[in-house]
């Protein structure tokens, strides 16, 4: 954005509620100095209860990140700060009115996806969710630009964006994490059923597992290197610098890591 002159920073609180939007707040913020832009801002917010077994949270999102972390009761609660940048203010509020939450919630499972508007030009709307959930509930989230990082679930995971980095820290349970400009770093506190697959294509694949967890290691690269380190590790077969087959603590769950830039390394997590 061009610079010519100085710009000094105007903030107006207004309150807008729009009965076409279903959000929880009505409150938008406008910041009208973001690189010579107005920038409006506006929450909304969501508590589930999920009962079963099977307790399943799911969420679609096109540009923003997503954050998951643990709750301290038995409810998920969503929080979410929509976004949006115009050359005016009327402009980011009105970009803010086109964007639609949709919620379908039922007694074991909640589905949530951001539906951005066609033809508004995705850069200036985004959607930052944070999302606090029990420890058994099962997570599958999605982004195209942004970044996810899921604390302490206990139940299978699956992450998945295309710009954007994944972390995961704490995880008890199947993990799928899948990146294509963006690392992957996960620390895991156990590991059972379909174990890891963690895929990218322009970044570093970085995991920890406690020393005493059982499993079993596919770890394929183009341009980098593959290590384990600080574990009980048995190669199989030749093992390259490029590829890497083998047992920790004699085997157990799969360990499977793929990346095509970037390296991968597997050691054991901090105490």
């Amino acid at each position: 954005m061009p610079h010519d002159r100085p710009i000094r920073s105007a903030f107006h609180a207004l309150v807008l509620c729009a009965a076409a939007l279903s959000l929880a707040s009505c409150d938008v913020v406008v910041n009208t100095m973001e690189g010579g832009q107005a920038r409006a801002e506006q929450d909304w917010s969501r508590s589930y209860t999920l009962t079963g077994g099977d307790a399943r949270l799911e969420i679609l999102n096109t540009n923003g990140p997503i954050t998951v972390e643990p709750a301290e009761g038995g409810s998920v609660e969503v929080k979410a700060v929509i976004s949006a940048r115009g050359g005016t203010e009327e402009a980011a509020r009105a970009a803010i009115a086109k964007l639609e939450m949709r919620e379908d919630a039922g007694p074991s499972s909640v589905r949530l996806e951001a539906k951005y508007p066609k033809g508004l030009g995705r850069q200036g709307l985004s959607v930052a969710f944070t999302v606090k959930v029990p420890a058994s509930v099962k997570v599958d989230v999605s982004t195209v630009n942004g970044g996810i990082h899921v604390t302490g679930v206990q139940s299978a995971v699956r992450a998945e964006t295309t710009n954007g980095n994944i972390e995961g820290s704490g995880l008890g349970s199947a993990v799928v994490a899948d990146t294509t400009n963006g690392s992957i770093k996960l620390s895991l506190a156990g590991l059972e059923g379909d174990g890891i697959r963690a895929e990218t294509t322009n970044g570093s694949i970085d995991v920890k597992l406690p020393q005493a967890l059982k499993a079993t290691v596919s770890a394929r690269c183009v341009n980098g290197g593959i290590s384990v380190k600080d574990l009980a590790f048995e190669k199989t077969g030749e093992g390259t610098r490029r590829k890497l087959d083998g047992a920790i603590n004699g085997g157990g769950p799969p360990l499977t890591l793929e990346t095509v830039n970037g390296s991968i390394r597997v050691g054991r997590a901090s105490q």
